[in-house]
């Protein structure tokens, strides 16, 4: 697993395990949540104790979205310790597992407030906080 970033041993230490969709539409654009910032993010999130991935992944999507996924196919597994402005006495560590999915139906009102919108990959690379996912993106598209 290619790992970004270094712990920070003198803050306290933060590991959350993630999964996300890679989800793209017929002008291969991807879909991403954008916050008040401009960051983008990809629609998932954190995986709670007794869940699995998968699972974490279906729910996440319909909280943040409203719409239910197709799980196609794992696409890649990475790691990134980092130190965020928001938390600062935190060494953060997310350990992102993507998954290629099928956007399906509006089945409720999104949970979460944040926007969703769909973003051409040159916006991806500028604004994806992850530099891991946008890795394992270019792994699966093959492009280097």
């Amino acid at each position: 697993m290619r790992t970004f970033g270094e712990r920070n041993y003198t803050l306290n230490y933060w590991k959350r395990t993630g999964a996300y969709a890679v989800i793209q539409n017929d002008k291969q654009q991807f879909l991403c949540v954008e916050d008040s910032d401009g960051i983008l993010f990809l629609v998932g999130g954190g995986v709670e104790e007794d869940e699995s991935p998968e699972s974490a992944l279906l729910r996440e999507s319909v909280e943040e979205t409203g719409h239910e996924v197709q799980i196609i196919q794992p696409i890649g597994k990475a790691e990134r310790h980092w130190v965020s402005a928001k938390y600062p006495h935190d060494s953060q560590h997310n350990i992102g597992i993507l998954y290629a999915c099928e956007l399906l139906e509006k089945i409720a009102e999104p949970v979460e407030q944040e926007k969703v919108c769909w973003v051409d990959f040159s916006d991806l690379e500028k604004h994806l906080l992850h530099e891991h996912h946008l890795y394992i993106i270019k792994q699966h598209l093959n492009i280097s």
